[in-house]
This record gives structure tokens, C-alpha cells and sequence, in this order.
């Protein structure tokens, strides 16, 4: 026989999916403002090159923000400590992913390398700042009174 009740969300797991639809809209924003600079300053600054240069940093920013919401989501139970590692394990998929990207980049003809690198770094800088100013306002508890 099964219990009919469904089962509650605790606290805990609560302040996990408040942390990570925080992560997911202000990731949003990020890649859009990422995108958008990064390809309209490229397209004023060297034409259709530059515009494929800004396109390439915005979807960077957009791997590296759904690389950590994937990691999140499924490690939202797993416990803080888990969770912080499996980010540090993202961060390093995350350089490792970026260091292939510039070698694979650095001399393409198709796109402008220094708008595509500028765009990068600030795609780089802005999804790290965002995680960690979002999970900073967590505020998620240690302890979970309420689990089974």
C-alpha cells in the first residue's frame, strides 16, 4: 500500500530551487547582455567578423551557465558539501572547455579573434560573479530538521 499523501518539500529543499531559478533568471539575463553587447560592439567595430566573434562569447556564456544550473539541479539533494564540489568540478570542465575554444578559435578567419576573446572574458567573469552572488543570497541551511 502506498501513502496517499504526497510528499512536502523541506526547507532545505526549498532554498535549493529558490537558488537555482535565481541562477536560471539572472543566467538569462547574463547570456542576453553577454549576446547582445558582445555582437553588436563586435558588429560596429569590425562588421559582420565581429558580429560572429560576439555570437561565439554569448553562447560560451550560455554553456558555462548551463553547465552550473545542471549541476545544481541535480545535486540540490545531494548536500552542500556535494554540491560545492560538484561545482568545482564544473569550474574545471569549465576552463578546460574555454582553453579548447580559444585554441580552437585562435586563428579562424571567419570570425574576429580579439572580439571573440573580449567577449569570452566577460563572459567568464560575468557567469562567475552571477553564481557566486546567487549563491551568496541562498541563504540555504546546513542542516535540514525537516528530512527523512
Amino acid at each position: 500500500m502506498t501513502d496517499p499523501s504526497p510528499r512536502t518539500e523541506t526547507a532545505v529543499e526549498a532554498a535549493w530551487t529558490r537558488v537555482w531559478k535565481s541562477l536560471l533568471i539572472r543566467g538569462i539575463v547574463l547570456v542576453l547582455v553577454v549576446a547582445a553587447l558582445g555582437m553588436g560592439l563586435g558588429w560596429l567595430l569590425s562588421g559582420t567578423t565581429g558580429l560572429v566573434g560576439g555570437a561565439v562569447g554569448g553562447g560560451l556564456a550560455a554553456v558555462f551557465i548551463i553547465i552550473t544550473l545542471v549541476i545544481m539541479y541535480f545535486g540540490r539533494n545531494l548536500g552542500l558539501t556535494t554540491v560545492a564540489g560538484l561545482l568545482g568540478v564544473g569550474f574545471l570542465f569549465k576552463a578546460f572547455i574555454f582553453m579548447i575554444v580559444i585554441w580552437r578559435i585562435k586563428d579562424a578567419a571567419w570570425l574576429d579573434g580579439t572580439v571573440a576573446f573580449l567577449t569570452i572574458v566577460v563572459a567568464v567573469l560575468g557567469t562567475s560573479i552571477v553564481e557566486a552572488i546567487t549563491v551568496v543570497k541562498g541563504r540555504v541551511p546546513y542542516v535540514d530538521p525537516e528530512a527523512e
